[in-house]
């Protein structure tokens, strides 16, 4: 509260534009309430300095907006209302405010607040299942923003699968209850990825489009050529690659952000009819301990924020509140001596790379392991013949192989995961996941060793399941390690190549990765099923198991199996399978 003190002593002159007065429906109870809290220096937040004037007329408040996330500490949340407040924000997109002095402050400070529900990422049939947690959770937030006129908009969905029919059964029944129980004034929106192909504009007042990274007023002109609904931009700025050298030509670079938000703002007051909202993406960098984790940040090392590390303001911040002030509209950036993109080798490519290196150090250095690979790819029956007697097996050198195998399956899982989450396809594939596994897998993306290392052990697990599958299948002639290890090791040799391929993922365009990654899980698989058909037929010929209990047994029970679960999931998930076609082909 000290800090709260200090500023509403340092600060003197009122605010030329307040707050809206209260409704005048708000109850007497409603108020008191409010009143009744312990309300500190809150009281003279409406006499904060107003942020500085200039020259030019100063954005409209709606398009005077960033994306935020609130400090759990009451005091830090109010004291970043009043820095964006004097930086020219007018208008702020957060998740759900639960402490009403939040409310109350940013009502004093004629900030408008639009409230996300936490609702992201779902199929059309899972926002229908939800409309009752949905419509609780919005009851309450009406209820708790009647009294604060700041609070007046709430997101009813972000990036959901707005493109098929099925969800306006959830947004009109949260808009109908929102214009029935809200205060007056109150306005409903979705954040949508679906600028050509939404099917549910007409259930809310407003959407908001999440371009991505597409330019966010070309995306703003073809949602205008398909739909009335009044339509703003849900994020607009690009990101910046703590610690790249080089000006704005340079990508990642701190100018290069800064210049993209001067030509975005630019060609937005160019446009003959603004959009209805536009929020800067973000206001300071996500922070694991104010914020939730953006799944793509952790992928890509990118940072958002016009507040960087220990709150540093970036030059972006300097054109944003240039533009929603009207002090400054042309500003001047250091080019660099050329364009160049900085090349800093990714953590998964250093590992992917260390293993291939890894692994030709330990083949030149294991003989037997030398000797028994051109009998493999060379002449099959030598190489059964060497198994069955035991000649140039070493238990040892096989397990270094097999460990080998296991971080290479890893290096495709957590490469095709990556690529997954650099657009919003992990996201809708994981919709039926609890929210706390969501933000434990995005944990892992953003430590790709880490991930590496659970897919090994998931795959070694795996093998060490098909070594004990051998020695069922093989009956009475027991199988020594060495030779069931063999069996099941050199059989699935194709996950080494396919690393090496995969590794490609984290260079390429996002959405380009993002359809690629299927098709490296699908090769993967194809890579399992005929490594069991080869380690089945050369366990029949090593024990002399019958063909039809090798092949029809040893191979057919898991492969059907394998069919079935995967049935299985596909009939479990069509609702996700359908969002990400959605998302493929009209996102």
């Amino acid at each position: 509260m000290l800090r709260l003190l200090a500023l509403a002593v340092f600060v003197a002159a009122p605010l030329a534009a307040q707050a809206p007065p209260a409704d005048p429906d708000t109850t007497a109870g409603d108020t008191a309430r409010a009143d009744a809290r312990p309300t500190g220096p809150l009281t003279r937040l409406d006499s904060a300095a107003l942020a500085p004037s200039g020259p030019f007329p100063p954005l409209a408040p709606s398009l005077a907006g960033v994306v935020w996330s609130a400090p759990a500490d009451t005091d830090a949340a109010v004291a970043d209302l009043v820095a964006m407040r004097r930086a020219g924000v007018r208008t702020v997109r957060t998740d759900l405010v639960a402490d009403t002095l939040v409310l109350r402050a940013a009502s004093r400070l004629g900030i408008a607040l639009w409230q996300d529900l936490p609702v992201e990422g779902l199929p059309a049939m899972f926002l229908r299942r939800r409309t009752d947690q949905a419509a609780r959770l919005l009851a309450e937030a009406l209820d708790r923003a009647r009294p604060y006129p700041a609070a007046r908009h709430f997101g009813l969905a972000r990036s959901s699968d707005t493109s098929d029919p099925r969800a306006r059964a959830y947004f009109e029944a949260l808009t109908a209850l929102a214009h029935d129980r809200g205060a007056p004034g109150t306005r409903t929106y979705y954040v949508s990825r679906f600028p050509e192909d939404d099917r549910a504009a007409a259930t809310v007042d407003v959407v908001l489009l999440d371009a991505g990274e597409r330019d966010p007023v070309e995306t703003l002109r073809r949602w205008r050529a398909r739909r009335d609904t009044p339509a703003g931009l849900a994020s607009v700025g690009v990101g910046v690659r703590p610690g790249q050298p080089g000006g704005w030509r340079t990508l990642g670079t701190e100018a290069a952000q800064a210049r993209a938000l001067e030509d975005t703002f630019g060609a937005i007051l160019a446009l003959a009819e603004p959009p209805e909202a536009v929020f800067v993406y973000r206001w300071r960098d996500a922070d694991a301990e104010r914020v939730e984790r953006d799944q793509r940040a952790e992928v890509t090392g990118t940072r958002f924020g016009l507040l960087g590390e220990g709150d540093e303001p970036r030059p972006a911040l300097d054109v944003a509140s240039g533009f929603w002030t009207g002090r400054q509209r042309v500003f001047a950036f250091d080019a660099g001596s050329e364009a160049r993109q900085e090349r800093r080798a990714s953590p998964l490519l250093l590992i992917g790379w260390g293993l291939v290196l890894g692994l030709g150090v330990f083949y030149a250095g294991a003989p037997r392991l030398g000797s028994l690979a051109p009998r493999y790819f060379g002449r099959r029956d030598l190489y059964r013949e060497a198994v069955q007697r035991g000649f140039d097996l070493s238990a040892s050198e096989t397990s270094g192989l097999a460990l080998a195998l296991a971080l290479a399956f890893g290096v495709v899982g957590t490469s095709a995961l990556r690529a997954l989450a650099r657009t919003d396809a992990l996201a809708a594939a994981t919709a039926s996941w609890s929210l706390d596994g969501q933000a434990r897998l995005t944990g892992l993306l953003g430590r790709p060793l880490l991930l590496v290392a659970a897919l090994a052990l998931v795959y070694a697990a795996w093998l060490l399941l098909s070594l004990i599958w051998l020695n069922v299948i093989s009956g009475r002639r027991r199988l020594r390690p060495a030779q069931a290890l063999s069996l099941a090791v050199w059989c699935r040799w194709g996950w080494f190549p396919l690393m090496v391929v995969s590794l490609l993922l984290g260079s390429i365009d996002a959405e380009l990765a993002t359809l690629l990654a299927p098709a490296f899980l699908g090769v993967g698989l194809l890579v399992e099923v005929v490594a069991g058909y080869k380690m089945m037929w050369d366990l029949q010929a090593v024990t002399y198991a019958p063909p039809s209990r090798a092949v029809l047994v040893g191979f057919g029970v898991p492969f059907l199996l394998a069919v079935a679960g995967l049935v299985a999931l596909a009939v479990t998930s069509t609702d996700e399978v359908g969002f990400l076609w959605h998302l493929a082909t009209r996102g």
